[in-house]
């Protein structure tokens, strides 16, 4: 009997030691929760940030959620995990969980700034290239869009093949990066351009500033749409009037990649169409219920000589309205 007790008392006594031991621990975890920091106290949209955790024993920190921000990096330093986001939307929110010992959770909220936009043109102007990216996107921009003539991408949706559609689906697609597998998805041959064209599209340099869809601030969703909100989709008249800045009514004007739109007013319909260089590429489309257009590949002496006076693009055509440009591309 005695000897069951002094069990029973050292029972108690490793039961006490580990209840204070773990309350120990837990107290330790809350104090060091409140260590978690955050860099920066006025973050716009489209800026970086990071989160600051401090790195406890028997515990791991991981990110559990997040909302309105894109995760950029992930790295240890000393006694800190370090989080980098992007800030994308207004507001946001960030879910970070310890997981060992003890399974605890901290949830931040955010309320960022506006993006910058000193021009006013309702376009960050954190995701305007520079002249080095822009010289890579007007190359894949132009090269993906004549490659469609010889083979259409099943990339590019039947839905959107259309005028505007080749030129958002040929945006997009100059923004991401340009590896084996961006081939294979679109079904873009590389050899094949290459004896076609004498272009090598792997020595064009991918964008360095950010690739689709990750684009900062906007995500996937690139174009401003009718209400004036980021979208997937944006059709003729609204790249005109929310996604380009004029250039001017003259071709002289226009650089390789610059888009020329006209209008018809009856039925009022837009019509856009991509300037080469030398010539000009666009979808017509569809021309009927069974007839789903065709893209048209011209050089301008030809396109001018046979196209009839209502689709020439030069200033004294009340239906030519001009030479526009992508806003995120430098202007100057």
């Amino acid at each position: 009997f005695a000897l069951k007790g002094r069990f029973q008392l050292v029972y108690l006594i490793l039961l006490l030691l580990i209840t204070i031991a773990l309350s120990s621990s837990f107290a330790l975890v809350k104090r060091e929760f409140e260590r978690i920091d955050v860099s920066g106290s006025s973050i716009r949209r489209g800026e970086s940030f990071s989160v600051y955790l401090p790195l406890i024993p028997f515990l791991r920190p991981m990110l559990s959620y997040a909302r309105g921000v894109h995760l950029l990096d992930f790295t240890t330093e000393e006694s800190l995990a370090i989080y980098e986001f992007s800030a994308n939307d207004r507001d946001a929110a960030i879910v970070f969980e310890y997981q060992g010992l003890f399974k605890t959770r901290k949830s931040m909220t955010f309320t960022f700034q506006d993006f910058v936009d000193d021009n006013l043109d309702g376009f960050p102007d954190i995701l305007v290239l520079d002249h080095v990216d822009s010289l890579s996107f007007r190359a894949w921009f132009l090269n993906i869009a004549m490659y469609q003539i010889l083979e259409m991408s099943d990339s590019w949706k039947d839905q959107e093949r259309d005028c505007s559609g080749l030129i958002r689906f040929a945006a997009r697609e100059a923004m991401r990066v340009h590896n084996e597998s961006w081939y294979r998805d679109t079904g873009i041959n590389y050899e094949a351009w290459y004896e076609r064209t004498g272009i090598d599209l792997r020595t064009i340099p991918d964008l360095r500033k950010y690739n689709y869809p990750l684009i900062p601030i906007t995500g996937p969703r690139i174009f401003r749409d009718e209400a004036g909100e980021f979208s997937y989709f944006a059709d003729a008249y609204n790249l005109l009037r929310s996604n380009m800045v004029y250039v001017g009514r003259s071709l002289i004007s226009a650089r390789p990649g610059d888009i020329i739109f006209f209008h018809h007013p009856s039925p009022s319909t837009f019509h856009s169409m991509i300037f080469t260089g030398d010539g000009l590429i666009y979808h017509t489309g569809p021309l009927s219920s069974d007839n789903r257009g065709v893209l048209k590949l011209w050089d301008l002496e030809t396109y001018s000589r046979v196209m009839p006076y209502q689709w020439l693009p030069i200033e004294n055509n009340e239906y030519f309205l001009g030479v526009y440009r992508f806003k995120f591309l430098p202007q100057t």
